[in-house]
Parts: structure tokens; C-alpha cells; sequence
């Protein structure tokens, strides 16, 4: 437990990225159970701001000008980037945090968690030894409940209630909407998340072809895929299959496309961050995972993982199947239709 001798001014870093801030999304309204008068500033990268934003339990969003030290330093322009650095410090300081929580155990989040002046700093015990950095540091537990690592954070903080809490603003709500009107894509409909950052963690094209397939013999209700600009291309290919299966990804921001998943009769994914947010919600919701651990545990009763558990999973960042990829490849469509036809 933290020391109580200053008023609790908490300051989290989760800097990125979407999954990872769903998974931490509890962390504020746990803080605030532990020490009701918290004042809860969560530090996080401009481009998910918005997803912390409107939560009611965060008071304050600081962004990390993540971006401009990297053009200094790609410039080598040292100096300039001490000076930001400097800039950086003094405006967090100025903040008065009495605690700092490292809620994503890297050398960076633990160098800010410092940066900002706490004197209490707790996180991770790291692969990077940034736990160097920090007052108190903590395992993360080998587990199979959902944020598993950070409920950790919250029972040291004093509290087991742990709950993941995404929120939307009103405008995100009302053009997510409007972007599903537009399409004419009514209630109910489905919402597919293919797209993910690493190809071992992919479903394939073919799988999800063939699912949409399927899904036209079991029911006539729209399809919706979600993604990123850099994934409209292969959404696009998606959408051309079969009827009213409609290309969102790269024409709703992230938000919108939360707003979107909150919305939907049954969202499918893999595992990334879109999908994680479908479990949040307590939406039915497929999630296929291969080369990462899966969670097997989690509050909403209506998520069901689909896992092949091979002999060389989970590889996560380091594939040894030459691009292969049979963790993900061995779920089939029929696997995927068993899992949603009780939601159909």
C-alpha cells in the first residue's frame, strides 16, 4: 500500500497501445476504491487519448510528446531533446503526484513514472530492469484471467474489485451512428475485427472468407469490418464476398469504431485491441488467439476464446513455424460458427 502522509495524487502510465488500455482500463475506478480521494491523471500517447479521455474516473489526460523527442533524437539534435525532456519534467512535477503507477513495465514508462517527480513509484518487475527506476516493483502473475497484471496493481493498491471500463464520448456515439446509417447497416448487425499488428496473430483471408460465407446461410444481418487506414485494402477484399458486408476500417476513428463494437449483436477478432473491447462491453464475442496467451477468464460471460494449443504456443514476438502460422491456421470457420450460432 501507498503511504497516505500526502493527499493521493496518482498519476498512471499506460502509454499504449488499444488492447493494452482496455486491458487497464479498471485501474482508475480501482485507484479511486483504494483511496476515494484520488486525483487520477492518466499519461498516455496522443493517438488513444481519446479513449481515456471521457472516462469518469480519470480526472486529467497528459500526453506524451512522444513524437517531437523522436525527431529530435533522429536529427541528433541532443540537445533540443534534453531541453524538451526538461520541459516535460517540469510541467509534470508541477502536477505534485504523490504516486506514480507504471501500468506498462518498459524502461520508457518507468523513466517517465521517475520523471514525474513521485515519490512512490510502483510497476513491473522488468525483462529491462526499469523496475530500477521505481520505489516498488511486482511480478506479473502467470495467469488466465483477463488483465491479470493489472487487477495485480489494484490488489496492491488495497482493492480486488477490478472491473474494465471503456467509455465513449456523446459525438463519437452520435457519428458512429451516423456512419452506420449512411451504410444503411441496421440493428442487428455483426461486427468482424481481423486486423492485428504481427501476421502470427492473423487469421487467414480464406478463414474469414469462408466464415462470412457461412454467416450469409445462418442469418441476412450486416456485416461490419473495423480496422485501421492501412487495413482498408484487405477490408475491402472482405467486403466484396457477399451482401451487405460493409468496409469500415480506415473510415471511423477509433472511438466511432468502439462506439461501433458497443452497438453490435456479435463481434468477432482476433487478438487485438478491437476485440478486447467487444469483452469490456460484455458483447458476444469470438476472440481467436494463436501465438499469444490467451484469457480463458474474464467478467462477461458471453466472450469464448478459440486457442490451438500446439507444442510451439504461445511463440508470441518469435514465430518458429516459417511463417505457417497453424495456431491460427488449425481454427476453422465451423469453430467460429459453433462458438455464435446460440447469438445468431
Amino acid at each position: 500500500m501507498p503511504s497516505t502522509s500526502l493527499p493521493p495524487n496518482v498519476l498512471l502510465i499506460r502509454l499504449s497501445a488499444i488492447g493494452d488500455i482496455v486491458m487497464a482500463s479498471g485501474l482508475p475506478s480501482s485507484i479511486k476504491r483504494a483511496m476515494p480521494n484520488a486525483k487520477v491523471t492518466w499519461l498516455i500517447e496522443p493517438a488513444y487519448a481519446d479513449m481515456v479521455r471521457h472516462h469518469s474516473q480519470v480526472d486529467e489526460v497528459i500526453c506524451w510528446p512522444k513524437s517531437t523527442w523522436q525527431k529530435l533524437a533522429s536529427k541528433k539534435r541532443y540537445f533540443a531533446l534534453l531541453k524538451a525532456i526538461w520541459h516535460f519534467r517540469s510541467e509534470l512535477r508541477a502536477q505534485g503526484f504523490t504516486l506514480a503507477i507504471d501500468a506498462q513495465g518498459l524502461l520508457k514508462s518507468a523513466f517517465l513514472a521517475w520523471l514525474s517527480g513521485a515519490k512512490e513509484r510502483i510497476g513491473f518487475v522488468s525483462k529491462e530492469h526499469s523496475h530500477a527506476l521505481l520505489t516498488h516493483a511486482i511480478d506479473k502473475p502467470v495467469s488466465t484471467m483477463i488483465s491479470s497484471e493489472y487487477r495485480a496493481l489494484a490488489k496492491w493498491l488495497g482493492t480486488s474489485d477490478y472491473v474494465l471500463d471503456i467509455q465513449i464520448s456523446y459525438n463519437a456515439n452520435q457519428n458512429a451512428l451516423a456512419s452506420l446509417q449512411r451504410l444503411n447497416i441496421t440493428s442487428p448487425y455483426i461486427a468482424l475485427a481481423p486486423f492485428t499488428t504481427r501476421p502470427q496473430k492473423h487469421w487467414p483471408l480464406a478463414h474469414w472468407l469462408s466464415l462470412i460465407n457461412e454467416l450469409r446461410k445462418l442469418t441476412s444481418a450486416p456485416i461490419a469490418v473495423l480496422g485501421g487506414p492501412g487495413d482498408e485494402c484487405e477490408a475491402q477484399a472482405l467486403s466484396f464476398s457477399e451482401s451487405d458486408v460493409h468496409c469500415l476500417a480506415g473510415h471511423t476513428s477509433l472511438p466511432e469504431s468502439i462506439a461501433i463494437i458497443k452497438h453490435c449483436a456479435v463481434l468477432i477478432g482476433v487478438d487485438t485491441g478491437l476485440t478486447h473491447i467487444g469483452t469490456a462491453f460484455s458483447i458476444p464475442t469470438v476472440a481467436l488467439f494463436g501465438s499469444t496467451c490467451p484469457y480463458t477468464e474474464t467478467d462477461s460471460p458471453y466472450t469464448q476464446v478459440l486457442y490451438r494449443n500446439l507444442a510451439c504456443a504461445p511463440c508470441r514476438r518469435k514465430p518458429t513455424c516459417k511463417g505457417a502460422y497453424s495456431c491460427m491456421r488449425e481454427i476453422e470457420p465451423t469453430h467460429v460458427i459453433s462458438a455464435i450460432r446460440g447469438y445468431l
